[in-house]
């Protein structure tokens, strides 16, 4: 128990905040420290001691362990985290940067895939390419799993298990299946005439050995993503056996803030 409040101390400094305007203490410059003390009450139930201190006046609160766990469901809420980790199941690390990302930029604020793929967006996706070609693959109706990993035997895990560099073969951005097709999707960031040699080689190596292991792999540049992205799932589609007419994009004017 005593290991299970050291842990969170470092999380209730980030909400001890909210909690003092919660009891009527600080204000926007309060300095504040903890002091957390075991305490033992006439009923036998540890206490634990949270002590806020601002310029105007000093709070000390006996918080029971189901009340610091309802502290930390209350900030949570109040900053908007709890619904991002009860949505995608995530912890509040993910929540956070998820938020963040919500709030500073005008493109998810406005997007229809909001709160249905942020976490794949934010957290999963490694570049921006990765995160328009997954958007608009969703937007399309594919079923799309994001860095499959895929190893040398032909074994295969999911993230966010740990990669081992000794089995490891790829992983690739994007992972389409059908009945008949197992696609490996890579967003390359450079184009053909851009690859270092060692890069070149290095491709055409794993390609090589994907295709041996029944794999059909698929390289998107940077220009074909970013200015041909309605050809690029279309490509996509028509490798799956799917219609290629009707491709789904979303056009709006975004602004990012810093």
């Amino acid at each position: 128990m005593v290991l299970c409040v050291i842990l969170l101390i470092g999380y209730i400094v980030q909400i001890v905040a909210i909690y003092a305007l919660f009891l009527g203490v600080g204000d926007k410059k309060m300095n504040f420290k903890i002091d957390i003390d075991e305490k033992e009450s006439e009923c036998s139930c540890r206490k634990y001691k949270l002590v806020f201190t601002s310029s105007s006046a000093d709070v000390t609160q006996y918080l029971s362990w189901k009340d610091l766990e309802d502290l930390i469901d209350e900030a949570t809420a109040v900053r908007g985290y709890k619904e991002i980790m009860e949505k995608f199941q995530c912890k509040i690390d993910d929540a956070r940067e998820i938020k963040k990302k919500i709030d500073r930029d005008s493109c998810c604020r406005k997007c229809d895939l909001k709160m249905k793929e942020c976490y794949r967006c934010c957290r999963v996706c490694e570049s921006p390419l990765e995160q328009d070609l997954l958007k608009a693959l969703v937007r399309n109706g594919i079923d799309v799993e994001l860095q499959l990993r895929i190893n040398k035997d032909n074994t295969i895990s999911h993230f966010p298990e740990p990669v081992d560099p000794s089995k490891i073969l790829t992983v690739p951005d994007f992972y389409l299946e059908t009945k008949e097709k197992k696609i490996c999707v890579y967003t390359d960031g450079h184009s053909y005439h851009e690859r270092t040699e060692y890069q070149a080689v290095r491709d055409r190596s794993i390609d090589r050995d994907l295709q041996n292991l029944g794999y059909v792999v698929l390289r998107y540049t940077t220009s074909e993503i970013r200015q041909k992205l309605v050809d690029t799932v279309r490509d996509i589609k028509k490798t799956m056996g799917l219609a290629t007419e009707n491709i789904v994009m979303e056009e709006s004017n975004c602004e990012i803030y810093f």
